[in-house]
């Protein structure tokens, strides 16, 4: 018995650290949308969020934390999903109302569309878990915060 137990422990010890090395967190990632750093505005407005502009920028939102340093020789930026939309809402909230500016906000409430199914997936994937998960049977509705409405 003891020795199963140690066998057991070593796999565990040397396939844990497996799976959190390089790529191993691509395997658990979810899904994720690829969109260009043009869809966030220009790159003076979408620097602050994005960081520089590449030669070849491809940012790829997902569920997890912003990896906005440039990859070589790929120049990938991972960016959450949440936290763009958010951005993209608040960049749309500050741009004045002017016909110059129309076709820059209706591209940036177009990024903000494909973003929403993403977000909207996962918020009813916790909508929809078991009664019996850690909080019981309490209405997720009442933790959840509020989803934004698709269109901004």
């Amino acid at each position: 018995m003891k020795s199963s137990t140690r066998l057991l422990l070593l796999l565990l010890a040397l396939l844990l650290p497996a799976c959190a090395g390089a790529g191993g967190h691509k395997v658990f990632a979810g899904p994720t949308l690829t969109l260009n750093y043009d869809d966030f505005g220009p790159e003076s407005a979408a620097s602050r969020f994005l960081g520089p502009r590449g030669s070849h920028t491809v940012i790829i939102a997902h569920f997890g934390y912003n990896h906005i340093t440039p990859s070589a020789p790929e120049d990938d930026r991972y960016v959450n999903v949440l936290q763009s939309m958010n951005f993209l809402r608040d960049e749309v909230r500050s741009l004045p109302h002017t016909s110059a500016n129309e076709p820059l906000r209706q591209r940036l409430r177009d990024t903000y569309a494909r973003l929403y199914p993403l977000q909207r997936m996962r918020y009813n994937a916790q909508l929809n878990a078991s009664f019996a998960f850690p909080v019981g049977g309490m209405d997720r509705r009442l933790m959840l915060p509020a989803l934004p409405p698709p269109a901004i």
